[in-house]
């Protein structure tokens, strides 16, 4: 893949807002997302074309960018574009998340190019952004519904005293020689170099996968939204996800030595502190009780390790559980003024957890 080449920006221009210049008004972004930090600073990133952010200076008003923005609480402000990210291919997917230890905000992203679709990876650190991508596997590989999670693990690294290290889990469904979820974790407590990411084939670390992959009778929306959630205190990771090849839904957990030795190539503790130790806590058929035509599904896995799918239509929020048998039909809470959509979730996820 050749990577491009960004036109040269002008800095003191790049965000002079086009209605200070008695132009076209700003439109609106194809996607926002916000953030608050811990320490009160509310991040913003937004996607779209330059026009349509108020960019001006020399950039093309039709080129798709990332543009950042962040607000501390003494009221001081900065903002800038998101390194690598001007062009024409589309932005979007946008996944934030902050972590408090490292000081770092997280950005994942997917880009449309011609013939694929890639992941990227951006973390802004102390003032300056380092933008990755996550190779997607071999072929003419699509990703989709990318999900990301952090968590935090105490470990041993041959100190008289426990350190606390971050791990980034990122998963997503992909299509290219085989249909499947996969899952890449990331420590920011170490120097990462992008090309050494290991991602893992998520069926595969179950025993299945490597076989022809039909979708069957099953709905896409059943099986194209892995998901992710913390358990507990104890920073384990739970992956809800479908194996086509088995015809079967997952939940396994995943955990990463917590005792990794002294640094050094030669030592072999040292060098398997990033390889996942995953367990199996439930197996069931995939669900068909999920409508066809959603933008989103969510995963709650409850204290019993059953998953519930959780997903939004228009004027109602609906759900299916696995209730260790069998997965029940479509159930819906209808939304009205006192029903919101955010209520709705919040008894579904309050139940889900529960069960």
């Amino acid at each position: 893949m050749t990577r491009r080449t960004l036109r040269p920006l002008l800095p003191a221009a790049i965000f002079a807002l086009a209605a200070a210049t008695a132009a076209a008004q700003p439109g609106k972004p194809q996607e926002e997302k916000s953030l608050l930090a811990p320490d009160g600073t509310l991040y913003t990133v937004a996607s779209g074309h330059a026009s349509d952010l108020g960019l001006a200076g020399n950039i093309i008003p039709t080129d798709n960018v990332i543009a950042w923005s962040l607000r501390r609480q003494d009221g001081s402000v900065a903002q800038g574009l998101v390194p690598d990210t001007v062009g024409q291919s589309l932005k979007r997917n946008l996944e934030l998340a902050y972590d408090e230890p490292s000081g770092s905000l997280v950005l994942l992203f997917k880009e449309d190019l011609t013939v694929l679709n890639i992941l990227r990876l951006g973390i802004f650190k102390d003032g300056s952004w380092k933008v990755s991508n996550l190779l997607p596997n071999l072929g003419f590989a699509h990703a989709y519904n990318p999900q990301i999670l952090l968590s935090h693990q105490t470990v041993n690294n041959g100190n008289p005293l426990s350190q606390m290290r971050t791990i980034l889990s990122v998963i997503w469904w992909e299509e290219a020689q085989y249909s499947q979820a996969r899952y890449a974790p990331i420590f920011l407590d170490e120097a990462t170099d992008p090309s050494g990411v290991a991602v893992y084939d998520l069926p595969t670390l179950v025993g299945g996968g490597g076989d022809a992959t039909p979708s069957g009778s099953h709905p896409a929306t059943a099986y194209m939204y892995p998901s992710l959630q913390v358990e507990g205190i104890s920073g384990e990771i739970l992956a809800s996800f479908a194996d086509l090849s088995a015809d079967r839904h997952y939940v396994i957990s995943i955990r990463f030595p917590d005792n990794l030795g002294k640094p050094g190539p030669d030592n072999v503790t040292w060098q398997r502190r990033r390889i996942p130790v995953v367990g199996i806590d439930s197996d069931e058929p995939i669900p068909d009780q999920v409508p066809i035509v959603l933008e989103s599904v969510k995963t709650v896995v409850g204290a019993s390790y059953r998953p519930t799918l959780v997903w939004s239509t228009d004027g109602a929020v609906g759900y299916t559980r696995f209730d260790g048998r069998k997965w029940s039909p479509a159930i819906t809470i209808p939304l009205n003024e006192s029903m919101t959509y955010d209520k709705a979730l919040r008894l579904v996820q309050e139940m889900a957890t529960r069960n």
